[in-house]
């Protein structure tokens, strides 16, 4: 790697780690006692090896046995201090990780619902979640516990590193070298940590979100009989998973074990050395003890330390893995001194508007539309060719690249953003319900509506006699992507969650099509009701359900081919949507 690429690299951590400290601002104070209670446990820690070698030097040796019960006392006050300032140790660093992870996951779920849906077909909901739950808690655990450790090794560190050369300068010198062979092994076994470890969590993303996408999608996957196909596809992400996470741990255990090994040659060698200097009479058995005690204070945090690596490695990638996400912005944001408080008629025009998705691949080239309040709109043509892009125009889900989309003679990039989407109401092809009741599904659009509107929003939309021949009613749970429900009821109750925003503007996208027919019908015509002095866009394949609509736009590769109502599209012998219509009797759908 370049010295500046790699200069560019270390800046951004740096960056990132000064990003994820932020959230620690609030609890400084309680940091700062912490790590001034760390420092003094360390302190305590560091006193048993001296008063071990005045029992041995003064009390056994040199007979001053009046020390005897002072030291004595210590031994046993020591452990009991120790052990209340470890407690509270302990209760701090939990209090200060748990409200630490809590506050980065309300940011990063804060920051999620905030991102435009582009941002969402790059990233499955499965890599979402673990961004969101994996990631933040092992960034916790290095900010908190962790990092309390490596100040208790410093503190140890450095008082031991004293302590062994005021008993003997040789032997210090040589832990010296032993603690230089630690960093030798770390130089030259972390590259292939880093790079297992990045793979390992890049293989890790993609089986859990296919996992994920698999299972919401099971009934299609129970449907075309794909479930070994889809047991081939888990195993080969399975496989991938597990190969580079053997390569991970094989990287992480080989550095871990030359520490080890490091760890116990080099202390069996200090003592050993010892114990001669001892028979030369260079040494005293106390001084002997006491170095050997504060050796272990040192080899033990440069341990730690060597096995720290592979965490604050997992930690680093964690951390670029969450800044990932805070960094992304969303493309689609207010602008200042939006317009708010305007209740909208309805009326709408699209004046030659263009739209893409990537740069050079245009989606809506030049439609242009004019509807006025109250109006129902069709939007009809193949598949791919635009329908659902317009729609999620109008709810600014996306900007538009080019033209004039207007909403009340008014520019929609000048409405607030959130109040102008409460005044759609929107039922989407695919029915989702939440894990809540069928009441508060309901009401979901608007939290505010009362106990009668979300009845007569549900006898509106045929739904309100089923709800009620269940046992709780309106409190009835809904489970998981509602699962007790056949795909018709779910439907209905999406319908009535948009009947029940008392939107301006209703958007029906495939909405009727997984009804039969019959519970179709019954529900257009209560639609009929609902519709009126509201403006409606329609998307459908069935021609049927858009006869009396006041303008039906065909539309093909993002441009308008015919545009006009039933009977003047029929009037038109050689149209595409008279052949269509004659074609499928009325009854058919468009399957070009």
């Amino acid at each position: 790697m370049p010295p500046t690429e790699k200069t560019d690299k270390d800046r951004r951590k740096l960056g990132n780690i000064k990003k994820i400290l932020i959230f620690m601002t609030p609890y400084y104070t309680r940091l700062y006692a912490l790590f001034g209670l760390t420092v003094f446990l360390s302190i305590l820690a560091m006193l048993p090896p001296l008063v071990i070698r005045a029992l041995v030097d003064k009390v056994f040796t040199a007979g001053q046995t009046e020390l005897f019960f002072g030291l004595g006392v210590a031994m046993v006050t020591l452990p009991i201090v120790t052990a209340m300032c470890s407690y509270l140790q302990s209760i701090s660093i939990v209090y200060l990780g748990q409200r630490f992870v809590f506050d980065i996951r309300k940011a990063l779920y804060e920051h999620f619902l905030n991102l435009s849906l582009r941002f969402f077909s790059k990233y499955s909901v499965g890599k979402c979640v673990y961004r969101l739950m994996g990631d933040s808690g092992t960034v916790q655990q290095m900010l908190t516990g962790q990092s309390v450790g490596i100040l208790s090794d410093l503190v140890c560190s450095t008082f031991a590193l004293v302590a062994t050369f005021s008993i003997d300068w040789r032997l210090a010198i040589l832990l010296m070298l032993i603690l230089l062979v630690f960093v030798l092994n770390y130089n030259l076994t972390i590259k292939p940590i880093i790079v297992a470890s990045r793979a390992s969590q890049v293989a890790y993303d993609r089986l859990s979100g296919g996992v994920q996408n698999r299972l919401v999608a099971n009934m299609a996957v129970k449907t075309f009989g794909a479930e070994e196909r889809e047991q081939d596809v888990f195993h080969e992400h399975s496989q991938a998973s597990l190969d580079y996470g053997k390569a991970a741990g094989i990287a992480g255990n080989t550095f871990s074990m030359n520490v080890d090994l490091i760890h116990s040659l080099g202390y069996s060698i200090l003592f050993f050395l010892g114990c001669g200097m001892i028979l030369r009479g260079d040494l005293s058995y106390g001084d002997v003890t006491a170095f050997a005690a504060y050796a272990m204070q040192l080899l033990g945090p440069a341990v730690r330390f060597s096995q720290l690596i592979n965490q604050l490695q997992q930690v680093s990638i964690a951390t670029e893995r969450l800044f990932e996400i805070f960094d992304e912005k969303p493309e689609v944001v207010n602008v200042p001194n939006p317009v708010r408080g305007k209740r909208i008629t309805g009326k709408v025009d699209l004046n030659d508007v263009h739209f893409h998705y990537e740069e050079g691949k245009p989606v809506i080239k030049g439609v242009t539309i004019h509807v006025k309040p109250g109006q129902t709109v069709a939007l009809i043509g193949p598949t791919g060719c635009g329908k659902s892009t317009i729609l999620n125009l109008l709810l600014r889900f996306y900007d538009i690249t080019g033209g004039e989309l207007l909403i009340d003679d008014l520019d929609i990039h000048q409405y607030e953003l959130h109040e102008l989407r409460h005044q759609f109401g929107i039922v989407l092809q695919e029915s989702l319900l939440f894990s809540i009741s069928i009441k508060d599904n309901i009401r979901y659009s608007r939290p505010s509506a009362s106990m009668e509107e979300i009845i007569n929003a549900a006898k509106t939309a045929e739904i309100h006699d089923f709800i009620m021949t269940l046992k709780d009613g309106y409190d009835t749970l809904v489970g998981d992507y509602g699962v007790e429900l056949s795909v018709g009821q779910k439907q209905r109750i999406n319908i009535a969650r948009a009947i029940c925003a008392d939107p301006a503007i209703l958007i029906m996208d495939e909405a009727t099509s997984s009804l039969d027919s019959d519970s179709e019908l019954a529900i257009q015509h209560a639609m009929d009701k609902v519709l009126q002095g509201r403006t409606s866009f329609v998307v459908a394949h069935r021609l049927s359900t858009i006869k009396n609509s006041d303008q039906i736009i065909l539309l093909d590769k993002g441009v308008i081919q015919e545009q006009g109502t039933h009977d003047e599209l029929m009037a038109m012998p050689n149209g595409r949507y008279h052949d269509l219509y004659t074609k499928h009797m009325g009854k058919g759908v468009i399957e070009e």
